[in-house]
């Protein structure tokens, strides 16, 4: 079976054979002349996908080569072109297939000959190969509103030939067609000869299953397309790839997959789960040659060992912390975050050198973050994780790609302890049950260095209906030197792009990380290869666009103006950072406290005890537990409260709410309030 680029190459062959024999002949009227979607990185990092341009009358495609002097000299006439038919909502692009040609070459051509509009690096050649163009300064005009057809391919004008060039041009095909396009005039589609350099493609020769794709798909993709693992189907064997394989061809070009978003043109990553452009396109190369097995070959696929899915990654933990009570999930709804507080057992402070969540059913976890509560004695140390905002103790991400903390470096667990599991679940088709556990790992005293995993947040913000590109961007700055290790963005559906940049006390700055199309489904932490060391008074500036429009198609409602929230159909902004700074003894030493000003102290709070004490929640507000259930808060009398069990009822003119005990500590939404030491002063009651 032929695929759909060698008949769309013979295709148009065939009709340049008819052209050259004297003949004119317009593109075939087949639904082969349409050209299939594609994402690629352009020449300032951007993240370009075509079909996101699907409400544009018209796209134009051009090839380009840096140094061809045809382009160049194209390029004035080219930018007049978008310069005109942008206004009118066509979408330019070019296209660079060339092996010697990088994305610094692309970079420095577009700013020497001063190019206005994307310019896309392929660097598999698939892209470009699949158009059927063997040269540059080749022009392709697409129809989005009529299945990606291609109305026009040929040059811009006919000024340019080999050698020599015309003053004025005698056709511009290229103008014609998108004057047509955005008048509403109907468009023949057809081609003119292209006068360019020819496109250097690698030689294609036919490709092994056994020796060539598989070792590829062993080594990157059956790790999650397995049976029990999160990926829709498993790569059992050659059979099932090749049921697959023109799915896995539209998810290579789209770059969907694998699911590894960071820009390869900043830094690399220990962790990364990506695959090199030579080998996606060999997978593109093999499935555009039919897909075909060896004969009389083994299935390396069908022969593979796998580890049991079920078993910890970092190995038997010292101590497991699991929610205690199943979480029960329908077969379809949103559900908001479930926060369960759960007692960490710990008699003795710990220092911890790794941390696993291993969810029940992997299936219906989408992400977990979890939160550590210190006891009052540490109260002073206890991480403000601000629900997430300001970081988290451990997490389960989609694509976490679980590692140990680097090698001598802990973080602190203190005897008496508790988590709170933030569980984000997504429903299956069919009920679901969990019980996520923790598992811990623990080293004999101290460690040289303290692990962190701060954040950096913006919840200040209102993404407008339909904005395409909303930028934002958050600070994380470091009072100490320290060593980072990771970078990883958050946002929800609407997020489309993510970067961070050192800014330093110098005043140089350095790109860390760059996800030029952030997917909310992927959320891994990107570890250096080689972690960064910066100095106190560094900077980490997060920033990020979103896209609320109807192109976006995960987008819950493009019409609604978006704030920040929990729940997916609202927004986050978030950069998280992980890092170690030195140990230092005296930076962990447990407060002594006064039981005349801390009521019940080690002890589960009870109605007793919470009488006549005053808790905050962060800067926001305080709130003073009065007798009688009269509840104060700030300095005055406006509510009441109401103990039960193991909640506490609150009743305000504005909102009622419950707040959780956990031992000696009151939570809301599992993040802790603070309790504020001493007798406070009661206010005078306005009745």
């Amino acid at each position: 079976m032929k695929s759909r680029s060698l008949i769309v190459s013979t295709l148009f062959a065939f009709v340049a054979t008819l052209a050259h024999a004297g003949v004119k002949e317009g593109l075939a009227d087949s639904e082969e002349s349409t050209v299939e979607n594609f994402r690629l990185i352009d020449h300032t990092g951007r993240s370009i996908e075509l079909y996101r341009s699907a409400e544009a009358p018209a796209v134009v495609l051009y090839t380009h080569g840096v140094g061809c002097p045809v382009v160049r000299r194209s390029i004035p006439e080219l930018n007049r072109l978008r310069e005109k038919y942008g206004a009118e909502g066509v979408v330019f692009y070019m296209l660079n297939a060339n092996s010697q040609d990088t994305r610094a070459d692309l970079a420095e051509e577009a700013e020497e000959y001063g190019i206005t509009f994307p310019l896309l690096k392929d660097p598999t050649q698939r892209i470009v190969h699949a158009l059927g163009s063997t040269r540059t300064a080749e022009a392709l005009v697409l129809d989005p509103q009529a299945d990606w057809k291609v109305l026009y391919r040929g040059p811009v004008d006919d000024r340019f030939d080999y050698g020599t060039q015309k003053e004025e041009a005698s056709h511009r095909w290229l103008e014609d067609v998108l004057q047509a396009k955005v008048s509403g005039k109907p468009v023949v589609p057809h081609r003119e000869e292209t006068k360019g350099c020819l496109i250097g493609y690698a030689e294609e020769k036919p490709l092994s299953y056994s020796k060539d794709v598989a070792p590829i798909l062993a080594s990157n993709c059956v790790t999650c397309h397995r049976k029990g693992g999160i990926g829709p189907f498993a790569m059992t064997n050659y059979k099932k790839v090749k049921g697959w394989s023109d799915m896995i061809r539209e998810t290579l070009r789209t770059k969907r997959m694998p699911p590894w978003h960071a820009d390869p043109a900043h830094n690399s990553f220990h962790n990364s789960i990506d695959i090199t452009s030579d080998e996606r396109r060999i997978l593109l190369t093999w499935i555009e040659q039919g897909a075909k097995q060896d004969e009389g070959a083994s299935d390396p696929l069908a022969e593979l060992a796998l580890e049991d899915l079920s078993e910890w990654t970092l190995g038997t933990p010292d101590h497991i912390v699991q929610i205690p009570e199943a979480q029960h999930l329908p077969a379809e709804g949103i559900f908001d975050y479930r926060y369960i507080t759960v007692p960490s057992g710990l008699t003795e402070d710990k220092w911890m050198t790794g941390v696993e969540v291993l969810p029940t059913a992997m299936e219906v976890v989408h992400h977990a973050l979890i939160f550590i509560m210190y006891p009052p004695q540490y109260r002073h140390l206890e991480p403000d994780a601000k629900g997430g905002l300001n970081g988290f103790f451990a997490s389960y991400l989609p694509s976490g790609n679980l590692q140990p903390f680097p090698k001598g470096t802990a973080q602190f667990v203190p005897a008496g302890s508790a988590f709170v599991f933030q569980m984000h679940y997504n429903a299956t088709g069919k009920p679901e049950v969990d019980q996520t556990r923790m598992g811990l790992h623990f080293r004999d005293g101290p460690p040289e260095h303290v692990f962190h995993i701060k954040g950096a947040a913006e919840t200040d913000f209102e993404i407008p209906p339909g904005a395409r590109d909303f930028a934002t961007r958050a600070t994380y700055r470091f009072r100490e030197d320290a060593t980072v290790y990771g970078l990883s963005p958050h946002m929800h559906y609407r997020g489309s792009r993510f970067s961070f940049e050192a800014r330093y006390p110098d005043e140089s700055k350095e790109t860390l990380l760059s996800v030029p199309w952030y997917e909310f489904d992927w959320q891994p932490m990107y570890f250096f290869d080689s972690p960064v060391k910066v100095a106190g008074g560094t900077r980490i500036v997060c920033e990020g666009a979103f896209d609320n429009s109807t192109l976006n198609p995960r987008n819950p409602d493009p019409t609604k103006a978006v704030h920040f929230g929990e729940q997916t159909h609202e927004e986050m902004f978030i950069g998280y950072v992980s890092y170690s700074q030195p140990y230092r003894a005296e930076d962990f030493q447990a407060a002594e406290l006064n039981p005349d000003q801390w009521p019940g102290f080690g002890k589960t709070l009870t109605e007793e005890y919470l009488t006549g004490t005053t808790w905050s929640l962060g800067d926001r507000f305080q709130l003073r537990f009065e007798a009688d259930g009269k509840l104060v808060i700030g300095d005055r009398f406006q509510g009441t409260w109401r103990f039960d069990g193991d909640t506490v009822h609150v009743e305000t003119p504005r909102r009622n709410f419950e707040l959780k005990v956990v031992g000696d500590a009151l939570t809301v939404r599992g993040r802790p309030l603070m309790r504020v030491p001493g007798p406070a002063k009661s206010p005078t009651d306005p009745a």
